[in-house]
């Protein structure tokens, strides 16, 4: 068998750097559903109206959590690429 040449698709050249640990993205994952879990009653609480609480809570809230683990996982990553 003849040996193929791995390239990209526009032709450069590409390093193999560190393994990333994966564990702080689950731990972080991890962490943002029990904080969700823990603070879902008072977020419901805030709102006047028990139907807009529960709205905002179960759609908007969780995503606002995600957001921020995940800003906060890219961080991580950008530290880990640069040593």
């Amino acid at each position: 068998m003849s040996e193929v040449e791995s390239t990209t698709i526009i032709g450069r050249d590409e390093k193999i750097g560190k393994k990333y640990p994966l564990f702080v993205e689950r731990i972080l994952l991890f962490s943002g559903i029990i904080f969700y879990i823990f603070s879902f009653s008072k977020m419901i609480q805030e709102f006047n109206t028990e139907w807009v609480g529960i709205l905002v809570t179960l759609t908007i809230y969780p995503f606002l959590i995600l957001f921020t683990i995940e800003m906060i996982g890219r961080i991580f990553q950008r530290i880990h690429s640069l040593n």
